[in-house]
């Protein structure tokens, strides 16, 4: 959608392999709904679950734009995506974002938004053979900590296929659109290192190449002061497979330990890590810390002219003898089509979450598990925020979502979500202390112009969290705007 009308006479200069960036960052709606319409057509493959999404997933983009036989829809899904990919394969560039609303929204989907009143950035990016390096910075008023901020200040180096990146960057595993259950970007991004493996080629070996191509994920962060441990650390690990065309299936682990007062030692990690027999799970303050582990699988395909998209997610504390149970759930499914013969597109989906954990074997029910630990009680938080899903534990969300690009690729938008926070009255919920039911409805347009992209969005909630006994109401609005050069 960026300066598409640049882009578009550059299509069949680049090619997938060749772009600087590494990847495609979480965040851009439009984007990831035209990955997914385009891997239902199988013009890309593998797994896309994983965010951020290397851009090898876009070899075949530049025929796609270009092919007259090609579904129109498809055809304009292609010219967008690629028009992003021309911005990215620039050896030096950079962003910069402005945004202003009433009141941040409660919901925090992939397409993020505002996280204060006042929320800017800037960031620039340089490509130095190997090395991509980002610089980025901005201000929030009075968000915790200092309202100045480093976020997208990271560094990623390609070996081969295989990149090596350390900083602030933003993650998002698993197919949900109005949240993810593990890593989202409910939170803002926290500091990390890791290693990402770029093409999802299949493993050439017997019974192994059934997976298919395949992608894996690892990383280190650390999670900062102003917690019970200050500077806990976070290990994180996905492996996600597609052993058939549009099947997905992404396997998640996720494990905090160390900290300040917290053990640390390499028998430490190594109990979390490997985690034999009941190592990993004593029950005492003496276990290496708070593991969460599940999975995610997703399905996209051509229905006719409509993109259909199924998918589901189940995390889950880690228990005994590498069983897991105690599951946060999300289920959803998305359909997109045609409008016209000129490449404008609708979408229309729904979605459903429950933090509230569930017990497999038994159906039963366990207040404060998900997201929390016996030990750790701030648990798998950044800055005060989840880093999971943005309701965060003990809470259910029903979404129901629409949107409509045009021929030229304004998106109209619009949402209607139920959410039922702490349904069990905890007073250490993230977002309200008390149990709250609250409807939201929201509309919104995203418009992109010749100085960049203007985002107008309202949201009507009728009612708050911390409000007891009341049910006051709230019209907000949020206008953003964000040029890339």
């Amino acid at each position: 959608m960026r300066k598409v009308a640049f882009a578009a006479s550059l299509l069949m200069c680049v090619s997938g392999s060749a772009i600087a960036a590494p990847w495609m960052e979480p965040g851009d709606v439009q984007v990831r709904e035209d990955v997914e319409r385009l891997k239902a057509a199988r013009i890309i493959n593998g797994p896309t679950n994983a965010w951020p999404l290397p851009w090898a997933v876009t070899d075949d983009l530049a025929a796609a734009a270009e092919d007259a036989n090609l579904a129109p829809d498809l055809r304009a899904s292609a010219k967008r995506l690629q028009a992003v990919a021309i911005l990215a394969d620039q050896p030096n560039g950079g962003e910069a974002t402005v945004s202003y609303t009433d009141r941040p929204a409660l919901i925090r989907d992939f397409g993020a938004g505002a996280r204060q009143k006042v929320d800017g950035s800037v960031r620039v990016t340089q490509q130095i053979g190997n090395l991509f390096v980002s610089l980025g910075g901005g201000y929030r008023r009075h968000q915790l900590g200092n309202d100045w901020h480093l976020d997208q200040t990271y560094a990623a180096y390609k070996l081969g296929n295989w990149a090596v990146y350390g900083g602030y960057v933003d993650t998002w595993w698993g197919p949900g659109n109005s949240g993810s259950l593990l890593f989202s970007t409910s939170a803002r991004p926290f500091p990390k290192i890791g290693v990402k493996r770029l093409e999802a080629h299949p493993i050439n070996f017997p019974v192994l190449k059934w997976l298919g191509p395949w992608r894996f994920d690892v990383f280190v962060g650390d999670l900062g002061k102003r917690r019970d441990f200050d500077n806990a650390k976070v290990i994180a690990m996905r492996f996600d497979f597609a052993p058939a065309p549009g099947l997905e299936i992404g396997l998640n682990r996720a494990l905090q330990l160390c900290g300040k007062n917290r053990p640390c030692s390499f028998t430490t990690v190594s109990k979390a890590v490997i985690g034999f027999g009941n190592e990993d799970n004593t029950g005492t303050v003496n276990e290496p810390g708070n593991q969460i582990a599940g999975y995610d699988i997703s399905y996209t395909t051509r229905i006719g002219p409509v993109t259909a998209r199924f998918y589901g997610e189940m995390e889950a504390e880690d228990e005994d003898n590498i069983l897991i149970d105690k599951y946060a759930r999300m289920a959803g499914m998305k359909f997109s089509g045609p409008v016209g013969g000129n490449g404008a597109n609708w979408e229309l989906g729904g979605e459903w979450t429950d933090t509230y954990a569930w017990e497999l074997t038994t159906g039963n029910r366990f207040p404060g598990v998900v997201y929390r630990n016996f030990i750790y009680f701030d648990g798998f938080t950044y800055r005060d925020r989840p880093i999971g899903n943005s309701i965060d534990g003990d809470s259910k969300l029903i979404s129901i979502d629409a949107a409509f690009t045009d021929v030229h690729n304004r998106r109209f938008y619009g949402s209607l979500r139920r959410a039922k926070f702490n349904v069990t009255d905890r007073p250490d919920h993230r977002v309200s202390a008390n149990p709250e039911n609250i409807n939201i409805g929201t509309l919104g347009v995203l418009l992109p112009t010749q100085f960049g992209d203007l985002r107008l969005e309202g949201r009507y909630m009728d009612n708050l969290p911390n409000t007891p006994g009341r049910s006051p109401n709230a019209v907000d609005f949020e206008a953003s705007w964000r040029t890339r050069f």
